[in-house]
């Protein structure tokens, strides 16, 4: 699997889950995101910056952990 397909998986992923209220509330899904988001160089390339853009809104939809 190339590594366009992996981030094309990935992004599908998260946005199954970011639709589905209980993983809005995950704490699992929040942590996740925030560490993409961290590991995504501030700079990067055209792609890091995309990925890094939709990970910001994603985590803007997520609420209060029921879990933590």
């Amino acid at each position: 699997m190339t590594n366009e397909k992996k981030r094309d998986k990935l992004m599908s992923e998260f946005e199954k889950g970011i639709a589905l209220s209980k993983c809005r509330k995950c704490g699992c899904m929040k942590g996740a995101l925030e560490e993409i988001r961290d590991s995504l160089a501030a700079g990067g390339d055209q792609d890091d910056r995309d990925l890094r853009e939709k990970v910001d809104t994603w985590l803007g939809k997520t609420q209060e952990s029921l879990y933590t």
